[in-house]
Protein backbone atom coordinates (compact mmCIF):
# COMPACT_ATOMS: atom_id res chain seq x y z
CA UNK A 1 0.00 0.00 0.00
CA UNK A 2 3.23 2.47 1.10
CA UNK A 3 4.70 1.51 -2.37
CA UNK A 4 1.65 2.26 -4.44
CA UNK A 5 1.23 5.77 -2.64
CA UNK A 6 4.86 6.69 -3.45
CA UNK A 7 4.29 5.44 -7.15
CA UNK A 8 1.26 7.53 -7.12
CA UNK A 9 2.85 10.86 -5.72
CA UNK A 10 6.10 10.41 -7.64
CA UNK A 11 5.53 8.95 -10.38
CA UNK A 12 5.68 12.00 -13.44
CA UNK A 13 9.25 12.93 -11.40
CA UNK A 14 10.37 9.42 -11.89
CA UNK A 15 9.28 9.26 -15.57
CA UNK A 16 11.52 12.84 -15.92
CA UNK A 17 14.05 11.41 -14.08
CA UNK A 18 14.21 8.36 -16.74
CA UNK A 19 13.80 10.64 -19.35
CA UNK A 20 16.61 12.89 -18.04
CA UNK A 21 18.89 9.67 -17.87
CA UNK A 22 18.09 8.36 -21.03
CA UNK A 23 19.15 11.97 -22.86
CA UNK A 24 22.21 11.88 -20.89
CA UNK A 25 23.19 8.28 -21.39
CA UNK A 26 21.55 7.28 -24.72
CA UNK A 27 24.99 6.77 -26.88
CA UNK A 28 27.25 9.38 -24.59
CA UNK A 29 30.68 7.81 -26.04
CA UNK A 30 29.62 8.85 -29.81
CA UNK A 31 27.90 12.13 -28.75
CA UNK A 32 29.52 14.41 -28.70
CA UNK A 33 31.67 12.62 -31.55
CA UNK A 34 35.05 12.79 -29.76
CA UNK A 35 37.02 13.63 -26.59
CA UNK A 36 37.60 17.38 -26.41
CA UNK A 37 40.86 18.52 -24.77
CA UNK A 38 39.63 19.11 -21.20
CA UNK A 39 37.90 16.01 -21.77
CA UNK A 40 41.33 14.06 -22.72
CA UNK A 41 43.51 16.04 -19.71
CA UNK A 42 40.56 15.08 -16.79
CA UNK A 43 40.71 11.67 -18.05
CA UNK A 44 44.58 11.46 -18.39
CA UNK A 45 45.41 13.05 -14.57
CA UNK A 46 42.12 10.75 -13.04
CA UNK A 47 44.28 7.89 -14.70
CA UNK A 48 47.66 9.21 -12.83
CA UNK A 49 46.06 10.03 -9.98
CA UNK A 50 44.42 6.24 -9.75
CA UNK A 51 47.59 4.77 -10.59
CA UNK A 52 50.31 6.59 -9.03
CA UNK A 53 48.62 9.38 -6.44
CA UNK A 54 50.04 12.06 -8.82
CA UNK A 55 48.74 14.09 -11.69
CA UNK A 56 50.78 14.90 -15.34
CA UNK A 57 53.24 17.16 -13.66
CA UNK A 58 54.05 14.86 -10.54
CA UNK A 59 52.11 16.68 -7.96
CA UNK A 60 50.73 14.33 -5.46
CA UNK A 61 46.98 14.34 -5.10
CA UNK A 62 46.76 18.32 -6.16
CA UNK A 63 43.96 20.68 -5.22
CA UNK A 64 44.11 22.45 -8.52
CA UNK A 65 45.16 20.60 -11.68
CA UNK A 66 47.84 22.56 -14.09
CA UNK A 67 46.71 21.35 -18.01
CA UNK A 68 47.28 22.96 -21.20
CA UNK A 69 47.65 26.30 -20.37
CA UNK A 70 45.11 26.62 -17.29
CA UNK A 71 43.65 24.96 -14.41
CA UNK A 72 41.48 22.54 -13.43
CA UNK A 73 39.45 22.01 -10.17
CA UNK A 74 40.45 19.04 -8.52
CA UNK A 75 36.82 17.69 -7.50
CA UNK A 76 35.44 16.47 -11.16
CA UNK A 77 39.53 14.51 -11.44
CA UNK A 78 38.67 12.99 -8.59
CA UNK A 79 35.05 12.20 -9.18
CA UNK A 80 36.13 10.90 -12.36
CA UNK A 81 39.03 8.16 -10.48
CA UNK A 82 36.02 5.39 -9.74
CA UNK A 83 34.44 5.47 -13.23
CA UNK A 84 38.05 5.10 -14.98
CA UNK A 85 39.18 2.37 -12.17
CA UNK A 86 35.72 0.49 -13.58
CA UNK A 87 35.52 1.54 -16.78
CA UNK A 88 39.25 2.20 -18.22
CA UNK A 89 40.13 5.21 -19.69
CA UNK A 90 37.83 5.97 -22.47
CA UNK A 91 35.49 8.58 -23.40
CA UNK A 92 32.45 6.77 -20.89
CA UNK A 93 34.36 7.01 -17.94
CA UNK A 94 35.34 10.38 -18.23
CA UNK A 95 32.04 11.41 -18.72
CA UNK A 96 30.11 9.81 -16.38
CA UNK A 97 30.56 12.08 -13.38
CA UNK A 98 29.06 15.10 -15.19
CA UNK A 99 26.07 12.31 -16.42
CA UNK A 100 25.53 11.51 -13.07
CA UNK A 101 25.36 14.98 -11.87
CA UNK A 102 23.42 16.12 -14.13
CA UNK A 103 20.69 13.64 -13.34
CA UNK A 104 20.93 14.51 -9.95
CA UNK A 105 20.44 18.40 -10.64
CA UNK A 106 16.98 17.80 -12.34
CA UNK A 107 15.95 15.86 -9.03
CA UNK A 108 17.54 18.72 -6.93
CA UNK A 109 15.62 21.93 -8.67
CA UNK A 110 12.54 19.38 -8.15
CA UNK A 111 13.58 19.54 -4.39
CA UNK A 112 14.63 23.64 -4.45
CA UNK A 113 11.18 24.32 -6.84
CA UNK A 114 9.39 22.79 -4.08
CA UNK A 115 10.75 24.42 -1.21
CA UNK A 116 10.58 27.96 -2.65
CA UNK A 117 6.77 27.83 -4.53
CA UNK A 118 5.72 25.11 -2.70
CA UNK A 119 3.22 23.93 -5.86
CA UNK A 120 4.13 20.54 -6.78
CA UNK A 121 3.11 20.80 -10.59
CA UNK A 122 5.04 24.19 -10.77
CA UNK A 123 8.26 22.23 -9.10
CA UNK A 124 7.96 18.87 -11.81
CA UNK A 125 7.69 21.48 -14.57
CA UNK A 126 10.68 23.23 -13.60
CA UNK A 127 12.77 20.04 -13.42
CA UNK A 128 11.06 18.56 -16.71
CA UNK A 129 12.43 22.09 -18.02
CA UNK A 130 15.70 21.18 -16.59
CA UNK A 131 16.02 17.89 -17.64
CA UNK A 132 15.07 19.07 -21.24
CA UNK A 133 17.44 21.87 -21.36
CA UNK A 134 19.88 21.75 -24.50
CA UNK A 135 22.02 23.78 -22.52
CA UNK A 136 22.27 21.34 -19.37
CA UNK A 137 22.09 18.06 -21.81
CA UNK A 138 25.28 19.21 -23.49
CA UNK A 139 26.85 19.77 -20.61
CA UNK A 140 25.97 16.47 -19.13
CA UNK A 141 26.94 14.23 -21.99
CA UNK A 142 30.69 15.93 -21.92
CA UNK A 143 33.45 15.54 -19.12
CA UNK A 144 33.19 19.14 -17.83
CA UNK A 145 33.31 20.21 -14.39
CA UNK A 146 30.88 22.85 -15.05
CA UNK A 147 27.84 20.59 -14.78
CA UNK A 148 29.06 19.34 -11.33
CA UNK A 149 29.26 23.30 -10.38
CA UNK A 150 25.24 23.49 -10.95
CA UNK A 151 24.84 20.25 -9.08
CA UNK A 152 26.70 21.90 -6.21
CA UNK A 153 25.50 25.28 -6.36
CA UNK A 154 21.75 23.46 -6.48
CA UNK A 155 23.04 21.48 -3.32
CA UNK A 156 23.87 24.03 -1.49
CA UNK A 157 20.33 26.34 -1.77
CA UNK A 158 19.00 23.04 -0.71
CA UNK A 159 20.23 22.81 2.19
CA UNK A 160 20.55 26.92 2.75
CA UNK A 161 16.31 26.57 2.49
CA UNK A 162 16.12 23.82 4.76
CA UNK A 163 18.24 25.52 6.91
CA UNK A 164 15.49 27.99 7.60
CA UNK A 165 13.39 24.81 9.46
CA UNK A 166 16.29 22.77 10.90
CA UNK A 167 19.34 24.71 11.66
CA UNK A 168 21.59 21.76 11.12
CA UNK A 169 21.46 22.11 7.16
CA UNK A 170 23.34 26.23 7.46
CA UNK A 171 26.83 24.38 7.85
CA UNK A 172 26.34 22.08 4.24
CA UNK A 173 24.97 24.76 2.15
CA UNK A 174 28.65 26.75 2.72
Amino acid sequence: MRLKKFFKNYILLIIILFLAALLRFYQITNVPPSTQWDETAIGYNAYSILKTGRDEYGQFLPLVFKSFGDYKPGLYIYLTVPSVAIFGLNELAVRIPSALAGIASVWLIYLVSLLLFKKKPLALFISFALAMSPWQMHFSRGGWEANLALFLVLLGLLSFLKAEKKPKYLYPSA
